[in-house]
């Protein structure tokens, strides 16, 4: 090797050990960015669809009929409701969790969480139907908590959440294969507001 070939390769070590250096201090950087950040934050997407708000809303609380649209859940067990609440366990990719309706006003506004030991936690969903021309815009914010900091950064850059993404994909699939009227299932159609009552 002569001492061209020699200085090239010397050159290429310094280059590769400054992007090196460069890219852990940026990752640093957006560690010590994130820890300042705060461990909940909400994440908000939404789709135009071809259908009215009562036969989104009709989609969105039949629980039994889920799994055959959601692509991230396989079997729905449904639980007794509490505090006149359906709730039922949702078991998919990530394993097993537990929701619960905490807010229905049909056919605008649906909030669904998560809950453990009776007990509200987060992931909190919001679901909002605004009847537009050709159809409804639905609107899906997700509040979640996050113990990594690159997550939190990431959000706040508003890079896309998956799981909502996919949801609103699946949502769009679901109403492009099936152009039925989909019946209304009964158990998650309650107005939160009126305990037991059943969703005029």
């Amino acid at each position: 090797m002569n001492w061209i070939d020699r200085r090239k390769q010397k050159a290429r070590r310094r280059l590769a050990r400054a992007m090196g250096t460069a890219l852990v201090a940026a990752l640093a950087l957006l560690i010590a960015i994130g820890l300042l950040l705060p461990r909940e934050h909400d994440s908000t997407s939404s789709a135009l669809l071809g259908r009215t708000p009562e036969t989104i809303w009709r989609v969105l609380t039949d629980v039994d009929g889920m799994p055959l649209w959601r692509s991230d859940v396989s079997a729905v067990e449904r639980l007794p409701d509490l505090l006149g609440k359906p709730v039922w366990r949702e078991i998919g990719r990530g394993g097993a969790r537990i929701l619960e309706v905490s807010v229905a006003e049909p056919p605008r506004r649906l909030v669904i969480q998560s809950a453990a030991e009776g007990e509200p936690r987060l992931p909190r969903r919001t679901f909002e139907l605004v009847s537009v021309s050709g159809g409804t815009q639905l609107i899906v914010t997700e509040r979640a908590a996050s113990r990594n900091p690159l997550t939190r950064v990431l959000v706040r850059l508003r890079v896309p959440r998956p799981a909502i993404e996919r949801l609103l994909k699946d949502l769009t699939q679901r109403f492009g294969m099936n152009r039925r009227q989909v019946a209304v299932q009964p158990g998650l159609t309650r107005d939160s507001n009126t305990p037991g009552g059943q969703t005029p």
